[in-house]
């Protein structure tokens, strides 16, 4: 068995080859992959030539423009992937004595509060310039494993889960109901929660992936609604209801600047409204790249900037818990 294995050595991947490949899919070009790795372009295209020799099979399917994935290599990437942040992991034990954090971090984000996020995360690249932080928005909550995510901020409720995540809340946000002053000249101001069903309400997705349909009560409960436009896109609903569309419900500190402009007003304050937690998760590993860490530790221990939080109604969390299984 010893002898069987030390004769298929040859015929598996060398590092350089499976770092070559990886880059390439995460930079969707031969190009950027090449200035990254601080190599050219012709060293880096014979590395996936060699990858491809080895494997016997096409993992690329090379155009002008863009490398796309092969079917093949799509599932080759996954473990490839692994591979490397294995290898990734390895380095930041060993340079984790020197203090100095560097690396490369995949963050998942709702799409809902960049100004928010990205003054978090530019603090953190200011105190960190040698950590290059990834940062992909979307409202749905993406598979950390094979999204090849290392962290996610999400919110609304973390659902329960197979994986081993781990969950940990920052704050939480107010979502708030509001129209336009013309709108609301058109259609009447809604004095109860079950007014809405004659209204047209623009209305957010449950986690990012399904229309909601029905908007929470302050004192528990919910009401139904007849949407009339639905969307995991806050900024979307946030202008269908400056063009006097309807009755939206979006984060508050989307509204909050608008209202104090007087171009929305807050209808229905003392019915409809709920707590959205905002939490940050990410997947529990025993080795856990060092610049991985440190970016999860900065981000519960700074919480949502100040400034925002306080326009917007977001709490800071004062005494974030120890993480806990999902």
């Amino acid at each position: 068995m010893i002898g069987y294995d030390l004769l298929q050595m040859d015929d598996l991947p060398e590092t350089a080859e499976l770092i070559a490949f990886v880059r390439v899919v995460d930079t969707h070009s031969l190009s950027r992959a090449a200035k990254e790795l601080r190599l050219p372009r012709s060293t880096v295209g014979r590395r996936l030539q060699r990858l491809e020799e080895r494997l016997g099979i096409r993992l690329l399917k090379r155009t002008t423009r863009r490398q796309a994935l092969t079917d093949a290599g799509a599932e080759f990437y996954q473990h490839a992937r692994h591979s490397v942040e294995a290898l990734e992991r390895a380095r930041a034990i060993v340079q984790r004595p020197s203090g100095k954090v560097e690396g490369r971090v995949r963050i998942s984000v709702p799409t809902g509060a960049p100004d928010i996020l990205g003054e978090l995360f530019g603090q953190f690249s200011l105190r960190h310039p040698d950590v290059v932080l990834e940062v992909d928005a979307s409202n749905t909550h993406v598979d950390l494993i094979h999204g090849g995510f290392d962290l996610a901020l999400r919110a609304g409720p973390v659902a329960s889960t197979p994986l081993n995540l781990v969950s940990r809340k920052l704050g939480a946000n107010t979502l708030v109901c509001v129209a336009t002053p013309a709108y609301l000249a058109r259609a009447g101001t809604p004095k109860r929660a079950t007014d809405l069903r004659r209204h047209a309400c623009l209305s957010p997705f449950v986690r990012g992936e399904t229309p909601t349909l029905s908007w929470p009560r302050l004192n528990g409960g919910s009401v139904r609604i007849h949407p009339r436009m639905t969307s995991n896109d806050m900024f979307v609903l946030l202008g269908a209801a400056r063009s006097s569309l309807g009755i939206a419900l979006i984060p508050d500190f989307l509204a909050q600047p608008e209202v104090a402009a007087g171009t929305l007003v807050r209808v229905l304050a003392r019915h409809i409204g709920a707590q959205t937690p905002m939490s940050v998760v990410y997947h529990e590993r025993e080795l856990m790249p060092f610049a991985v860490r440190t970016l999860i530790d900065f981000i519960v221990e700074t919480g949502l900037p100040t400034r925002q939080c306080e326009a917007s109604g977001v709490a800071r969390a004062k005494d974030p818990q120890r993480p806990r299984q999902r």
